[in-house]
């Protein structure tokens, strides 16, 4: 069976794809844990735990060389960390094929899978894709400052194809579970809620649409680029992929959430001002995730946020208590 690290696995989107992989029983999969009780955490799931982190990172790179892990995974979503990540992983990736041209052997490159975001595109209402350049000079919207960082980090996970195979995944905006992304949006819902307040102001804009996709489908994502991951390396195959299940619009989304969290009250946008956060929540964008389908295979299951926001509303809910 093949081995992989999934760094995050603790974390919303890790832990779907951990599970995912396992579930599919062709892979062996580990997690970083950065303490005992993650470590037990991933235990009792059947995933192996690596204790350690980013910052001290000798014990799971060591893994990597003495295990022969075959694919690592960055679900953590982080900055500075996700670059020590990079960088330390091609050292791992080139000592491996050191060591391979010495015993005069081929072997595969070690891969990874970076998880992104859409919302490197920027927001706009016009169609976008994943082979349009993103955070340069000429592209047709600018990513938000929230995440401006992260085209740059991109370009240097693709530049690293010399001694990794390398592919980008693009996850729309998550829901479903506990999808704490959303807290910032639904607290003053359920405040209000409770409180019984006739208005409820929320730091969110009119017009904004963002792409949405359900963790379990950006899980299966992930899945399928760590499957497909030998099969398009080197073949010119542009390796970034958008995954996006359904574009719907913000103020429905709220309006349906407050429902169904039982707030009688009015629900009134405020705009997103100069909340870099609610700037970036509120992202329009509007991708197809056509490549995502017909090269790796991927079908989204999940689709529609407002079709069943009574029991993504009442799943973000538990986890508030």
């Amino acid at each position: 069976m093949s081995k992989v690290l999934v760094i995050g696995a603790t974390g919303y989107i890790g832990r779907a794809l951990a599970l995912s992989l396992l579930r599919s029983g062709r892979y062996i999969v580990y997690g970083l844990a950065r303490n005992s009780e993650k470590a037990a955490l991933l235990t009792s799931l059947e995933i192996v735990p690596v204790v350690g982190d980013v910052s001290n990172s000798a014990e799971y790179l060591s893994l990597i060389s003495s295990e022969h892990i075959d694919v690592v995974i960055d679900a953590a979503g982080a900055y500075a960390e996700s670059y020590k990540i990079l960088e330390d992983l091609k050292k791992v990736g080139q000592e491996r094929l050191e060591v391979a041209k010495k015993a005069g052997i081929r072997t595969p490159k070690l891969g990874f899978v970076y998880t992104s975001g859409v919302w490197v595109h920027g927001s706009s209402h016009r169609e976008v894709s994943d082979l349009q350049p993103v955070g340069v000079e000429h592209s047709p919207t600018q990513p938000p400052q929230l995440v401006a960082w992260r085209p740059a980090l991109e370009q240097a996970v693709l530049g690293a194809s010399d001694v990794l195979d390398t592919v980008v995944v693009r996850p729309g905006l998550v829901y479903g579970g506990a999808g704490a992304i959303w807290t910032a949006l639904f607290t003053p819902l359920l405040r209000a809620a409770k409180s019984g307040a006739e208005v409820v102001g929320v730091a969110a804009d009119e017009d904004s649409m963002p792409g949405l996709i359900h963790v379990e489908d950006v899980a299966t994502g992930l899945h399928a680029a760590v499957e497909k991951l030998p099969l398009i390396s080197g073949t010119g195959i542009y390796p970034v992929f958008d995954l996006v299940s359904s574009t719907e619009s913000m103020k429905i989304i709220l309006e349906s959430a407050a429902k169904a969290m039982g707030c009688k009250g009015k629900v009134e946008l405020k705009g997103s001002k100069d909340d870099l956060f609610a700037i970036a929540m509120n992202c329009s964008i509007n991708s197809s995730s056509g490549r995502a389908k017909t090269l790796l295979g991927w079908e989204p299951k999940r689709i529609g946020m407002v079709a069943r926001m009574d029991v993504y509303a009442k799943a973000w809910m538990v986890t508030q208590s």
